[in-house]
């Protein structure tokens, strides 16, 4: 849909770049930017993908200083607050909260009704199953590798969230690391192994409790 559709809503302090193709009903905020295309440079360890193309559903609305990379699908009925990131090459589902300053990194997968709160950071290539919460300030990386010697782009150990995963504020999963569906990860928590369907993981580092008679 073209953007000077009636039903769309662009503050004219927005960048927004030509091939960005609109759903119904979208508002996008003074000094967003929609359509960035990703820098290149040689300090970078790995290379970006150079596309032309972003896609926007219905009634999705981008907030303040929000830049989004192209290559990247947004659903319908989304919230991107403040400041947030999404990167290019990432696939994000309907009806789904970025809040405010929340990074979305490179080609991750995030399905329907997701929910991340401020300041948390996905990482690159995350999968994300419906109905997720991240709360405040969650961690999540991709790489456990401490050698800094001829860094190089590595082959990403991605971290996997199931269905219905709560993860509390401040919490910390290292790369690889999947967490099944229904589980529950507390605030604070330093997760560095697997979390089963169902499970809960506290503390620092995180105990794996398989169900909640191990709590007693």
């Amino acid at each position: 849909m073209s953007r000077d559709d009636p039903d769309i809503q662009i503050s004219p302090l927005a960048y927004v770049a030509p091939w960005v193709r609109f759903g119904r009903g979208v508002v996008v905020h003074p000094f967003a930017v929609v359509g960035r295309v990703p820098d290149t440079s040689l300090a970078l360890a790995r290379q970006p993908a150079q596309e032309e193309w972003l896609e926007i559903g219905d009634n999705t609305v981008i907030g303040p200083h929000v830049v989004i990379y192209a290559g990247t699908k947004i659903g319908r009925d989304c919230l991107i607050g403040d400041y947030a990131s999404v990167r290019e090459q990432c696939v994000v589902g309907d009806r789904c909260v970025i809040g405010r300053y929340v990074s979305i990194n490179y080609e991750c997968q995030i399905a329907d009704d997701v929910r991340f709160q401020d300041t948390t950071h996905l990482t690159g290539r995350a999968r994300v199953g419906r109905g997720c919460f991240f709360g405040v300030g969650v961690v999540t990386s991709n790489d456990r590798r401490v050698d800094l010697v001829d860094y190089h782009y590595p082959t990403p150990q991605p971290v996997t969230f199931g269905e219905r995963v709560m993860i509390g504020s401040g919490a910390n999963i290292v790369a690889g690391v999947h967490v099944g569906d229904g589980a529950l990860i507390g605030a604070g928590a330093l997760v560095v192994k697997d979390v089963p369907a169902g499970g809960k993981a506290l503390n620092i580092p995180a105990r794996i409790y398989e169900d909640a008679e191990q709590l007693a």
